[in-house]
């Protein structure tokens, strides 16, 4: 039994994070008793070096939701209201669907997955039926959240995996119901949904070999998912929840910077296979995936190496689908891939940490 002692920068109740974990008085260290001689698995290893209260993640998630609600308002401005009902049948739902699972499994972690609900109507196509999406999303819930015992302990992301969903399950009525924005903002606040239904999104567009320039991209409206319509306001909003949100930051800017080199690299390789960096970024849900799906701390890999790597491996595997992949958007596979391998990223990680402590942890003084 070998022994580490961490330093912290709070203090917290040990037990919520780890029963390894033993809480000293000596301010913010916590002790972690090691099990393994000579290998630490993933899951005997804690999120270091920074620790997060109940109260931190609450404020964390109510600041996604108020930077995300211009977000909204663009959406329904530029192609109607119903994105707005989607919201609210979204979190009725959501919030229906865990409290059923607590009362049924009796199991409360003390938090409730409102990231999900919230960002799932971004992340659908705005044509659909409102009760496929619902279902879709009730269903996610069900199987990545109730089944593993409550938020916090999921593998994947509850709204990743409803998106997958509705893709697979109404496969011709997700690619047709696309709508284009109307011809003024605004109007969008007295219609339910812009019309006519399209399948033909930015992101299409580009991989049939259509030219749009970075600039009007980066403004839009664009069409396609309204997580896409709008990167300028997608990359405020995810700046500060990146710089002010209890988050994971090495992710999403190993994913962007990791993108952005691949495609510079690809484009000048295979021109016709790869467009280039700007639509790249600006096209599709890369951005919204890299600041608000890859951020998530639940589902994130715990080790600094292993979430870094897990930013570099979604991008090649992002930028290959795109590019050779009968998918038009490759990045939600990408983040199911990520998701299943960050366990295996860890494991390599805390292996190589441990081997690095070199000899055995010194006795603590006072003891034998």
């Amino acid at each position: 039994m070998r022994t580490v002692l961490l330093r912290l920068p709070l203090r917290h109740t040990a037990h919520a994070y780890h029963p390894g974990i033993e809480e000293r008085t000596g301010g913010g260290e916590m002790k972690l008793r090691l099990p393994f001689p000579k290998i630490v698995p993933a899951y005997h290893v804690l999120d270091v070096p920074i620790f997060f209260t109940p109260s931190q993640l609450a404020v964390s998630t109510l600041l996604m939701a108020l930077l995300l609600l211009p977000v909204y308002a663009m959406a329904a401005g530029w192609f109607g209201f119903k994105i707005i009902v989607l919201l609210g049948l979204s979190c009725a739902a959501g919030a229906a669907i865990e409290v059923s699972g607590i009362a049924v499994t009796r199991q409360y972690t003390g938090y409730f997955g409102f990231g999900a609900w919230f960002l799932y109507p971004l992340m659908v196509p705005p044509g659909m039926e409102l009760w496929m999406s619902v279902s879709c999303l009730a269903l996610a819930v069900i199987i990545c959240v109730v089944f593993f015992g409550g938020q916090g302990r999921q593998v994947f992301h509850a709204s990743v995996v409803a998106q997958v969903f509705t893709m697979i399950n109404f496969t011709s009525r997700f690619g047709a119901s696309f709508v284009k924005p109307r011809f003024d903002f605004g109007s969008g606040f007295r219609s339910y949904l812009s019309i006519p239904e399209t399948g033909g999104t930015a992101l299409a567009l580009i991989k049939a070999g259509k030219a749009i320039p970075g600039l009007e991209l980066f403004f839009g409206p664009n069409i396609g998912f309204l997580s896409d319509a709008f990167p300028v306001a997608v990359i405020c909003a995810g700046t500060l929840y990146l710089l002010f949100g209890a988050v994971n930051k090495r992710t999403p800017v190993a994913f962007l910077v990791s993108l952005a080199a691949f495609s510079f690299i690809g484009h000048r390789l295979l021109p016709s296979s790869f467009p280039g960096t700007p639509q790249t970024l600006l096209a599709g849900s890369v951005l919204f995936y890299a600041f608000f799906i890859f951020s998530d701390r639940w589902t994130s890999a715990k080790s600094d190496f292993g979430r870094t790597a897990a930013g570099i491996l979604a991008a090649l595997l992002t930028l290959l689908m795109r590019s050779f992949s009968t998918h038009t958007e490759g990045v939600m596979f990408a983040a199911l891939f990520v998701y299943a391998f960050s366990p295996l990223l860890d494991e390599l990680a805390f292996k190589a940490a441990y081997r690095a402590f070199g000899k055995p942890a010194p006795l603590e003084a006072g003891k034998p």
